[in-house]
């Protein structure tokens, strides 16, 4: 192969990631209601948990308290280290993440996501052997 045709499949196959990472980030876009959480093959229904993707860079996490009858929120960050893959960061704003994170099933302010599925009105995120299934709300 000559090299005008090997720089020029070089930058289709670029092309294309770009466009994928791009299609990605615009699909996430919105709030999208956490339904169920299945761990080590027992399923958890949940209707309290919102993820708000704000733009390509800025994450809201978004909580539900019946017991109070109010929302909690924290802010973040989304970037993507991998071309199927999400990494959610919390930052403490408006609250401490130290305050926020017992009110999740997060360890850590950082976690690490695989974008199993994703359509117009389904969202299916693994990480940390763990499947979320989210609706778009």
């Amino acid at each position: 192969m000559n090299r005008k045709r090997l720089w020029g499949l070089a930058i289709c196959v670029l092309w294309a990631v770009t466009g994928c990472r791009e299609e990605l980030n615009r699909q996430l876009q919105g709030k999208w209601q956490l339904k169920t959480v299945e761990r080590a093959g027992y399923v958890s229904k949940v209707d309290t948990v919102w993820y708000n993707f704000q733009s390509e860079s800025l994450f809201m996490y978004q909580i539900y308290r019946a017991d109070r009858d109010t929302f909690m929120h924290l802010y973040g960050f989304k970037t993507r280290p991998e071309e199927n893959g999400i990494q959610l960061e919390l930052i403490s704003y408006p609250s401490p993440v130290e305050a926020f994170l017992p009110f999740t099933d997060w360890k850590e302010r950082i976690r690490t996501f695989t974008v199993e599925k994703i359509n117009g009105k389904r969202l299916v995120l693994h990480g940390d052997d763990a499947t979320y299934e989210f609706v778009q709300f």
